[in-house]
C-alpha cells in the first residue's frame, strides 16, 4: 500500500517506480501513482489484482487521465506485484491504454498468490514491453521466466544487467535490489523512454 495523501506516497518511497517518479515529471510528462482502494487498506492480494472490480478502478483512473490530458499517450506501468495488476487489464481490456510496460513481473506463484503464473495474451498490435534484470534474484520473478512470459505472448523484452544490492542482507524481492534496479534507474527508464516514443525496438540493453 502506497498509501497516498496530499502530499504524495507516505510509504514504499523506495519502490523503484515511486522513486523514479522524478525522471518522468521533469521530462514533462504527467505521473499517476495508483493506491490501494479503502475497501482493501491491509493491500492488494493476488487475487484481487485480477479481479474485474480491480480492472474497473484502473479504467476509472485512465478516463480520469484522459479527461485531463486529452491527446496524451497513456501508458500502464507496473513493478513486481504491480505488474499482476497491469497484466488484469491486458486479459480484460487491452485497449484501455496506448501501451503497457511491466518491469520485474511476478511470474511463479507462491504461497498462495498466483501472480501471473499461467497468464497468456494474445494482444495482437497491443504494444507491451516486458523489462528484467538477469541478475534478479527474487523467487517470484527470475529472469528466465520474465523472458519466457514474454516469448510466449510476444511481447517486447528487455534484458537488463546489474547486481547493486543496498547491503548484504538486501530483501532479493525488494527495491534496492536488481529486482528494483539499483544503480541503473535511469539507464532502465531511458530505454523504457525510448521504446514508449516508438514502440517496436527496445535498443541496445543497458548494464
Amino acid at each position: 500500500m502506497v498509501a497516498l495523501d496530499e502530499t504524495g506516497p507516505t510509504t514504499m518511497k523506495g519502490n523503484f517506480l515511486i522513486r523514479t517518479a522524478g525522471y518522468w515529471t521533469s521530462a514533462g510528462d504527467a505521473i499517476a501513482i495508483v493506491d490501494a482502494p479503502s475497501d482493501q487498506s491491509s493491500g492488494m492480494n493476488d487475487a484481487f489484482r485480477l479481479s474485474e472490480a480491480h480492472a474497473q478502478d484502473l479504467h476509472a483512473v485512465v478516463a480520469t487521465l484522459r479527461q485531463r490530458f486529452p491527446g496524451a499517450k497513456i501508458a500502464l506501468v507496473g513493478t513486481s506485484r504491480g505488474t499482476i495488476s497491469v497484466g488484469n487489464v491486458l486479459q480484460r481490456e487491452p485497449h484501455l491504454a496506448d501501451a503497457y510496460v511491466l518491469t520485474s513481473p511476478v511470474t511463479i506463484a507462491a504461497r498462495g498468490e498466483r501472480g501471473l503464473s499461467g497468464m497468456h495474451w494474445d494482444l495482437g498490435a497491443t504494444p507491451v514491453l516486458v523489462v528484467s534484470n538477469e541478475n534478479d534474484a527474487c523467487r517470484v520473478s527470475p529472469f528466465n521466466a520474465a523472458r519466457a512470459l514474454a516469448e510466449d505472448s510476444r511481447l517486447q523484452f528487455l534484458a537488463v544487467s546489474s547486481s547493486e544490492r543496498g547491503g548484504a542482507r538486501a530483501n532479493e524481492c525488494g527495491a534496492k535490489a536488481p529486482h528494483g534496479f539499483l544503480g541503473i534507474e535511469t539507464q532502465v527508464l531511458s530505454a523504457v523512454s525510448r521504446w514508449l516514443a516508438g514502440p517496436g525496438s527496445v535498443g541496445t540493453p543497458p548494464h
